[in-house]
């Protein structure tokens, strides 16, 4: 079932990372410790909340956002950690390298506040994935596939990993907007659904 596959790949994308990376990488802010640890925390911390509200216990859907949101906020500080570097990682066709840099990693820190607080959740997924969409096909394919001839773009199929890295955050929080709900706008959906139950009771009486 979709409740039992998920966990499971949670599980197996959390250990993996705890026990293959974080001994190797013990430098909480360390660019490796950023890609090699967290990436795969976010992914499991996605597959636990995959199956939508109601589909795994509270602590699970609690703890998978507190994790999401800290590796979001940390992916967002390394923008401003190592910018130039990243600012060069943007294609010579995209104008404005330094300001998208820093756009993003504010978009990753807005995102991380909002999944710890759990307002404007659907939002942030849909940015979020959009963000890792957009990186997909313009930074991430190019490498291994020689995408729109840019200049200076060498095939590297030692890069898929990252193509395939990148294609499970975008489908990842893609997958919680079809049941990721605000605090604010879940309460009013129930008192909405309760003032339309009590409508319907009094009609039918």
């Amino acid at each position: 079932t979709l409740v039992v596959s998920s966990i499971t790949l949670g599980v197996v994308m959390l250990l993996c990372g705890l026990a293959f990376d974080v001994p190797r990488h013990p430098d909480l802010m360390s660019a490796p410790w950023r890609t090699n640890v967290l990436e795969p925390i976010a992914i499991s911390c996605l597959a636990w909340l995959t199956p939508g509200l109601g589909g795994i216990p509270g602590w699970l859907d609690r703890t998978s956002r507190y994790l999401l949101a800290f590796a979001l906020i940390i992916f967002g500080i390394a923008h401003f950690q190592v910018l130039t570097f990243i600012a060069s990682m943007v294609p010579g066709w995209i104008p404005w390298h330094w300001f998208w840099t820093v756009f993003f990693g504010v978009a990753f820190i807005a995102a991380g506040v909002s999944f710890a607080t759990g307002f404007l959740q659907r939002w942030a997924a849909l940015g979020v994935g959009l963000m890792f969409a957009l990186w997909t096909v313009t930074i991430h394919l190019p490498p291994v596939l020689n995408f729109f001839r840019i200049p200076g773009a060498t095939q590297d199929p030692n890069k898929w990993s990252d193509v395939f890295i990148v294609v499970a955050l975008w489908g990842g929080f893609w997958a919680l907007l079809r049941d990721r709900r605000d605090l604010s706008f879940g309460a009013h959906s129930n008192r909405a659904n309760q003032t339309l139950r009590r409508t319907a009771d009094c009609s039918h009486a």
